[in-house]
């Protein structure tokens, strides 16, 4: 039997993904792509533009990157993803008179079509830039939140909330006019229009702009013509009362080697930062896109994933994605043990549940008892309430059977394991307070 051609080998991976994702996403990002070369472990695929090269890198990397080593048999094999051609020598390319720049094709009118509001989870870690994002969309240009900047890690989710502000006024005023733009992608078009000799026509693109949103403005440090570029435009547009988002991994006046007068215009409006989610906000976008990948994914399997991936929201996207994958292609259901196999791969490394003893001495910490009271036979409210908590605790954040749970708290059955569970599940929901406590402990293990 023949070995795979590369081209064969992608075909598959598109295929895999084409049966996991939305038919508007796939189309949007992937459809246009191709086997370009492959020189060692790693295997190149071109796109028709960098900036889709980058976001089906960051968005869809762990799912495709799977599905390739899953086609070609090869688990060293590394997805690497890029965009057009470099262009042709001096000598072979058309003479900037013959052909006017088209900064047309540049301007970035493609939006994710899954980046709404409606579907962002907003949570305590951002809540903040969540309300400022509506209030942007709501009134666009107003002083008080313009320009909006919003900074943050990777992949909790900046973009995703400057491309709903897009989304929504679009929709609200289909006439308006929007530029999104890296700062790497307008350095480029800083640099092509040196190159073309075309400063006033680079910049009659802005004179229509409503909305001007760039991600990833800390690239624009130490590049000195495209900064002064960038300032004037920007004050040509706020001075016009065009809205300005902006987006950053660090706040204005942390980005290393930005000239002050930047960082003075960004913080004139509204700053806000994003936090990587708590474990309930966890929960609730891996729910979310569990509904979103039409296969049903056990609440404990959910949970397991919540509290394995912490600190990056595009990370629990992929695990949602490679697990319902891996379930369609190989025919197994998704399970805890499907979970931990596909996260240990996507993560690089096995993940580690709290154990029954740790989580128990928080609760017993935090609610004033000792640790042999908590798995004593006493019931007291005082004590059956923690012991209840660390019940529901344990089943959340191990995925223990209930049976060994009960066996850790002196043999209670698995009967009375599932009826504390559900109780301290209602008492909490008419507490506050407790419900807090709860939150609180759950925090040290999933934070």
């Amino acid at each position: 039997m023949s070995e795979k051609t590369p081209e064969a080998i992608w075909s598959e991976c598109l295929s895999e993904a084409r049966t996991v994702l939305p038919p508007s996403t796939f189309d949007a990002w992937l459809t246009d792509s191709a086997f370009d070369s492959q020189e060692g472990d790693a295997f190149t695929v071109r796109f028709s533009n960098m900036f889709k090269a980058r976001w089906a890198k960051d968005h869809y990397g762990e799912l495709l990157q799977g599905a390739l080593r899953d086609a070609a048999g090869r688990p060293e094999l590394t997805l690497v993803c890029t965009g057009p051609p470099a262009p042709p020598p001096e000598a072979a390319r058309p003479h900037a008179s013959q052909t006017a720049p088209a900064y047309g094709d540049v301007r970035m009118t493609y939006l994710h079509p899954s980046y709404t509001f409606e579907r962002f989870v907003a949570g305590p870690s951002n809540e903040l830039a969540y309300a400022g994002a509506r209030a942007v969309a709501m009134d666009p240009g107003k002083h008080s939140h313009n320009p909006f900047f919003i900074y943050g890690g990777v992949g909790l989710g900046k973009t995703h909330l400057i491309q709903a502000i897009a989304h929504e006024i679009r929709r609200a005023d289909p006439g308006k006019v929007f530029w999104y733009v890296s700062s790497e992608q307008f350095t480029q078009l800083v640099v092509s229009m040196i190159r073309n000799g075309s400063t006033m026509d680079f910049r009659r693109q802005y004179r229509d702009v409503d909305i001007l949103l760039m991600d990833d403005v800390q690239f624009l440090a130490g590049k000195e013509t495209t900064v002064n570029e960038f300032f004037h435009r920007f004050n040509e547009l706020y001075q016009r009362g065009s809205q300005i988002v902006l987006t950053s991994d660090h706040a204005p006046a942390e980005i290393e080697g930005l000239e002050e007068r930047l960082i003075s215009r960004f913080q004139s409006g509204l700053v806000v930062d994003i936090r990587p989610p708590e474990y309930e906000t966890r929960l609730a976008i891996l729910e979310l896109k569990a509904r979103e990948s039409e296969g049903f994914i056990p609440p404990e399997v959910l949970q397991y994933i919540a509290t394995s991936i912490r600190s990056n929201v595009r990370q629990l996207e992929g695990a949602v994605h490679r697990l319902t994958a891996t379930s369609r292609l190989k025919r197994l259901p998704i399970d805890l043990e499907l979970a931990r196999s596909v996260l240990a791969d996507t993560l690089g490394a096995s993940v580690r549940a709290p154990s029954l003893g740790q989580i128990a001495a928080a609760v017993a910490e935090s609610f004033g008892i000792s640790p042999a009271q908590l798995r004593g036979q006493h019931r007291r409210r005082e004590i059956l309430v923690p012991r209840q908590a660390a019940m529901l605790l344990m089943r959340e954040l191990t995925n223990t059977p209930l049976s060994e749970i009960g066996d850790f708290f002196s043999g209670r059955d698995h009967s009375t394991v599932l009826n504390s569970i559900e109780r301290i599940g209602k008492l909490s929901a008419d507490d506050p307070a407790l419900k807090r406590r709860i939150a609180e402990i759950r925090s040290k293990f999933t934070s």
